[in-house]
């Protein structure tokens, strides 16, 4: 690879990443199994490691996971919740152990090791013994405060037991649901005519992440503790000096742990404990995928430290991906709002893994054409975790004589226009494909956009494709009587799709609006980087691709996409109605006079520890006034409001040489804004 292709597939990488933590960690709907999001990051710590100078401190090879979700109130981790590496192998957990010996200078290490649960990362706190407040992992960083739910989840102690009771504990551990509470939640879903799910990591994240406690409280979740944050003891004589005093110590304080946990006395303890599991999984209590293997010694855990994504001292060890044979019986090609024409195998029904396998995905037209797909082929599918599962390969001595070379349609499957190849990918030439429309106005409405709540998918896609909507701007010309012919759609639901169109229009932001037009590589960062620098969607049409790269968090392939998107007659035609229709949101630093002659205009803000306000009221003030509020510490930040229990921020903030004021500070700021 020359110097320009590495840069352009660092960049690949990394927007792919970006992406698929964001389904996976904000939105909980993964769309590539666990093996295929490694190989990616492997291959982007690599090259990293190799060419250092495309080195880059927003890398998600620097980072856990993605931001919190709206809805929730944001919640910094006193002590960051860092990932694993993984183990794909026994040769590479070996490899690992050979690195821990080096480390320590000794080869006789113990592990403590615990099956791999897969659930929702959760932060359990305590109190002088009280049970005082809940958050999900998110990056690692920053998570979502769940208390009040967790506060159902029937085997959570609200008070800790026993008489060795520290004054502050974090706990740290997995919300997850049995198999068989599982299948039984899933029949009740089915009874009532309510949504099924997935898999058991899908009922667990959906439950805690649900606004309303009650539907927390009535699934059937469990909280299983695997390690701590802070500890702050009473009697500092009772400290834990090994994770297995640790583990002890949890169950004594009345939390359950993952089932199967022990201590391994040596590495190879460790490999056949996993070899052990793998052929015990399926008929475990619990999902797992694999195994966690921890040094015990909590000093050696020091001595060995972090890396700037994961502990030196930890290690999953991952099992195979599930799979099974089963037959092609058809390709069927999907079109999405990019007019990407994506692949999907038909195939005979088959369980694997839980669940009753008919669809796979096959990626794109080079996947199909590497591995020689065949229409009639007994195929190899797998399914890891709870994602779409993929055709691997194909039993070529099982093939029929009648199968015959796939030819992947150059023609779009909807609309009929010319598809044309975009690198990986084959796409429409045509931007009005109804496709296109329907899945561009589904993304328009979703949290991902406006978030339209009681705009529904399934009634978007209605519209679409029959036409009453095909642009997202008729949205705010459409009535209530046109709603009212359809079957199904009821008084009270059509007033409030009326009203959830007219609230977003009232009040929705620029930045919004810009995430909803679903653009190219354009997420919700970029669209507040875009909101911030310009006054209206036509400012932004009228700047150049070498503007537009001036800008915080814009690249050549994100300023190329932009202005491709603005130019198009399709889409100046859009911002027309936009106008006509009164949708008109502002932004930057002509959004407003106040925000234009405000101290905070054009500033940088981070909060850290306990404020008087939520994070995202904090926020909100600033953008109203024409800053921006960030998550992640850097030289760009102006100001650094720090409250109470304030975490590592502040230091890294006073090394980086930043202004640092507390609330009283930021509110004399606002002050002289007023």
């Amino acid at each position: 690879m020359t110097v320009s292709d590495v840069e352009k597939r660092v960049v690949l990488l990394r927007e792919k990443i970006e992406h698929h933590n964001h389904c996976y960690y904000v939105l909980d709907a993964p769309e590539i199994s666990d093996a295929e999001y490694d190989e990616l990051f492997r291959e982007l710590v690599a090259l990293e490691d190799e060419h250092p100078h495309l080195d880059d401190p927003n890398s998600p090879s620097k980072r856990v996971g993605g931001e919190p979700a709206e809805g929730f109130t944001p919640y910094e981790h006193a002590l960051r919740m860092y990932s694993l590496d993984n183990a794909m192998n026994l040769d590479e957990w070996f490899a690992f152990t050979d690195r821990v010996s080096r480390g320590l200078n000794r080869e006789d290490a113990e592990y403590w090791t615990d099956p791999k649960m897969d659930g929702l990362a959760v932060e359990v706190i305590y109190e002088k013994g009280m049970f005082v407040r809940a958050a999900t992992r998110g990056d690692g960083l920053v998570g979502e405060d769940v208390t009040h739910n967790m506060r159902t989840v029937m085997n959570l102690p609200l008070k800790l037991r026993g008489s060795n009771i520290p004054n502050l504990l974090e706990v740290r551990g997995e919300v997850v649901m049995s198999n068989s509470d599982f299948a039984a939640l899933n029949e009740r879903q089915r009874n009532a005519g309510d949504k099924v799910f997935a898999n058991p990591r899908n009922a667990s994240a959906g439950s805690i992440r649900q606004l309303d406690p009650k539907v927390a409280a009535a699934r059937p979740l469990r909280f299983m503790g695997y390690g701590i944050g802070r500890v702050e003891w009473a009697m500092p004589m009772f400290a834990w000096s090994s994770q297995k005093e640790i583990m002890d110590g949890l169950k004594e304080l009345g939390f359950s742990i993952p089932p199967e946990a022990k201590l391994c006395k040596t590495r190879q303890e460790v490999a056949d404990y996993f070899e052990e599991l793998m052929v015990r999984r399926e008929s475990l209590s619990f999902e797992i995928d694999g195994v966690v293997a921890k040094l015990n010694n909590l000093d050696q855990q020091k001595a060995l430290g972090f890396t700037s994504r994961a502990p030196r001292w930890a290690l999953a060890l991952k099992f195979p991906a599930h799979q099974t044979k089963t037959k092609l019986k058809d390709i069927r090609i999907q079109v999405g709002r990019t007019g990407v024409l994506t692949p999907v195998a038909e195939l005979e029904p088959v369980p694997l893994a839980g669940v009753v396998v008919s669809n796979a995905t096959l990626h794109n037209k080079g996947y199909i054409e590497e591995r020689d797909f065949r229409i009639g082929d007994t195929v190899l599918i797998q399914r890891a975790g709870d994602v779409i599962p993929q055709v691997l390969s194909v039993d070529i001595d099982a093939r029929p004589d009648t199968a015959e070379v796939y030819e992947f349609p150059l023609v779009c499957p909807v609309c009929k226009s010319d598809a044309r190849e975009d690198g990986e990918a084959v796409r429409c030439t045509n931007e009005v494909c109804p496709a296109k429309t329907v899945q561009r106005i589904i993304h328009f409405v979703s949290k991902a956009g406006l978030d339209m709540e009681g705009v529904g998918k399934k009634w978007v896609e209605r519209l679409a494709i029959d036409e009453v909507l095909v642009s997202p701007v008729d949205l705010f010309t459409l009535e209530k009587t046109a709603l009212l012919k359809y079957e199904g759609m009821g008084d009270k639901s059509a007033a409030k799709f009326i009203a959830a169109v007219a609230k977003a229009k009232e009040e929705a932001p620029l930045w919004r609006l810009i995430a909803a037009l679903g653009i190219r590589h354009v997420g919700e960062q970029t669209a507040r980087t875009l909101a911030n620098n310009f006054e209206d969607l036509e400012a932004i049409g009228k700047e150049t691709r070498e503007a537009l790269q001036e800008l915080d968090d814009i690249g050549p392939i994100v300023a190329d996409s932009l202005w491709d998107y603005f130019q198009s007659d399709t889409t100046k035609e859009m911002l027309e109605r936009f106008k006509a229709v009164g949708f008109w949101p502002t932004g930057g630093e002509n959004g407003s006079e106040q925000s234009k002659d405000s101290p905070l205009a054009g500033k940088v803000f981070i909060f850290t520890g306990t404020l008087p306000i939520k994070r995202n009221e904090a926020h909100a003030i600033v953008e109203e006034h024409g800053g921006s509020a960030v998550k992640s510490i850097s030289k760009k930040v102006d100001y650094v409001v720090a409250g109470e229990k304030a975490g590592s921020k502040v230091a890294k903030a006073e090394k980086l040489g930043l202004e640092i004021i507390d609330f009283e500070g930021f509110q004399e700021l606002l002050q002289k804004a007023e």
